[in-house]
């Protein structure tokens, strides 16, 4: 069974000082939209960032180098508003500006940005590109690990994908969705009982969260312990009832243990909150054949 149910709980954080600008004084964000947006963008006001950004770039007073790094700015304040397109957008105009006016753009905070902005987009192969880039000059960048972990968890390569958690989970070995995540690749390698150990870790953590509760769920449904999992899956749907994939992790589970009268409606409920999910679309029409 394909690695379908199991959440990871990604935050997604955006380095503001990438460029490297030095703090705008009071005058010079009085004075300029390009500093104002500066200034929005580093106090995590992503929205004014976008204004005073756009602002900067319509004034058409900036030379190649410096409307590049606006639009690697603008960019990151779209990123931080998970609007993904119109930041792939931005971090393009930058590289293009940079590589036409022949001026650099060589910060790997931007080239990771751009990858994330691309593994939403899901423009996997220029994800992967940016974000093993942004890996060799950037070793001990969280994010720069996840993202890159999570590319490599949906290229279906989990051995690299567990290299890349490895590292998130030295970084910030408090933060119980490293674990989370690595529990995932090591199920999709067959590590069945290294998986439930990290979800364990995960659990232990934070013993609240569904997200955890769900992945120790599945790694124990995974390893052929229904029974184990069951009371866990309860918990994390108690946690999470709107998540689909947690929903189906129960519903697997009841199946599992015999329970089919109130599983296979929880196929459906998980059917109707995930409906891209091939996983649970194909557990939801082997259950429900008449629909």
């Amino acid at each position: 069974m394909r690695n379908a149910s199991f959440i990871t709980a990604l935050s997604l954080f955006v380095a503001v000082t990438a460029c490297g600008q030095k703090a705008p004084s009071e005058t010079d964000m009085a004075a300029s939209p390009c500093h104002a947006g500066e200034a929005a963008l580093a106090a995590d006001d992503p929205e004014n960032a976008v204004a005073g950004l756009e602002a900067c770039l319509e004034s058409r007073e900036l030379d190649p180098e410096r409307e590049a790094i606006v639009h690697s700015q603008l960019g990151g304040a779209y990123l931080y508003l998970d609007r993904y397109e119109e930041a792939l957008r931005e971090f393009d105009l930058a590289y293009a500006i940079a590589e036409t006016q022949g001026t650099t753009l060589n910060s790997p905070y931007v080239r990771r940005n751009r990858g994330i902005a691309r593994y939403r987009t899901e423009r996997l192969d220029g994800a992967l590109s940016d974000l093993e880039q942004a890996a060799r000059e950037l070793p001990d960048d969280m994010l720069t690990h996840l993202n890159l972990g999570s590319v490599y968890q949906t290229m279906e390569r989990p051995a690299e994908a567990v290299a890349a958690f490895d590292t998130v989970t030295r970084l910030e070995p408090s933060w119980p969705s490293g674990w989370i995540a690595r529990s995932g690749a090591l199920l999709e390698l067959g590590m069945y009982e290294a998986a439930i150990d990290d979800a364990r870790r995960a659990v232990e953590l934070d013993p609240e969260s569904g997200f955890a509760l769900n992945a120790l769920c599945w790694s124990l449904i995974e390893n052929d312990q229904a029974a184990a999992a069951l009371p866990l899956c309860e918990q994390a749907v108690a946690a999470e009832p709107e998540i689909g994939a947690i929903v189906h992790s129960l519903a697997s589970a009841l199946e599992d243990v015999g329970r089919t009268e109130e599983a296979y409606p929880l196929f459906a409920q998980a059917f109707e909150l995930t409906p891209d999910s091939e996983e649970i679309e194909a557990d939801y029409r082997r259950t429900h054949p008449e629909r």
